[in-house]
């Protein structure tokens, strides 16, 4: 999953002017699934911002390979500590060109990773 999340983040070429990025995960009939949008706003008291797609790549989506067992709960902080890793690698990617990224799932509580 770690080699699949950030070969879709590498790939977005574009550097939208946007103050935060929102990976969103969901779990839908496939499995589990993550999206990328970009907001204009940014409020860290209120996750309703990520609710705002001022940006939307090409690659919106991406399915994520885990095992069928695994629940959100244990899926989230995964995806969590691989954002991180990215951001920290200093690769040039769209996550280090904004002020805020956050994941979390649809319904739940954002977590800040920057």
């Amino acid at each position: 999953m770690k080699s699949e999340i950030e070969a879709w983040i590498k790939q977005i070429q574009e550097r939208p002017d946007v103050v935060a990025i929102n990976i969103g995960l969901f779990q839908s009939e496939k499995g589990f699934q993550a999206y990328l949008i970009g907001s204009n706003e940014y409020d860290p008291e209120d996750d309703d911002w990520a609710c705002n797609e001022d940006f939307v790549p090409t690659t919106k989506y991406i399915d994520l390979s885990c095992s069928q067992n695994v629940n959100w709960e244990s899926l989230q902080p995964d995806v969590v500590n691989i954002i991180k890793g990215l951001l920290s690698s200093n690769s040039s990617t769209i996550l280090n060109h904004v002020p805020n990224v956050t994941v979390g799932f649809d319904d739940a509580e954002l977590v800040s990773v920057k």
